[in-house]
């Protein structure tokens, strides 16, 4: 997650634990209704809910980071725009590389208007990990966005679906 989505989290998880802490150092717990304590615990799950909705976005939004177009001699990224693959390097070992480097800053690499490659497969990888011994997702062809979609679950499935 970004540093800011941890901020947020170590805040809010700090803040409830010392008001809960408060509550009952105070002695409140002696004098007050149970229903504070209700509301002590319905805070608790409002901040759980929170941590858990941050950590879903960031998925989501590491997950669209690691788009990537594929065409003849050229990969295309969000995060590291046009990547050409190096001597003895093909498309999908440029991808891995991009992939594996990926640091998932909030801006976006511009194609730029002068370079238009011809791209022939979209790769939506929804795992990338351990520098691509995990790999997960699918492929579709950049002529055909709305085409059934084809899973892969490893680089050997991946190279399978580009070669053909």
């Amino acid at each position: 997650m970004r540093k800011s989505n941890w901020l947020v989290t170590a805040i809010a998880a700090v803040a409830a634990g010392v008001l809960l802490w408060v509550w009952f150092a105070l002695g409140f717990n002696h004098v007050d209704d149970p229903l504070d304590l209700i509301v002590a615990v319905a805070w608790w799950a409002v901040v759980a809910a929170v941590i858990g909705g941050i950590y879903w976005a960031e998925s989501k939004r590491r997950e669209k980071m690691r788009l990537a177009f594929v065409g003849e001699g050229v990969v295309y990224n969000p995060e590291s725009g046009l990547v050409t693959p190096d001597r003895g390097e093909n498309e999908l070992s440029a991808l891995e590389r991009t992939l594996a480097g990926m640091t998932f800053p909030d801006e976006v690499a511009e194609l730029d208007e002068k370079a238009r490659p011809a791209f022939r497969w979209v790769v939506r990888s929804r795992k990338f990990d351990k520098g691509g011994d995990v790999w997960e997702g699918e492929v579709v062809p950049a002529h055909e966005p709305d085409a059934e979609p084809r899973p892969f679950a490893s680089r050997e499935d991946l190279a399978a679906l580009l070669a053909a």
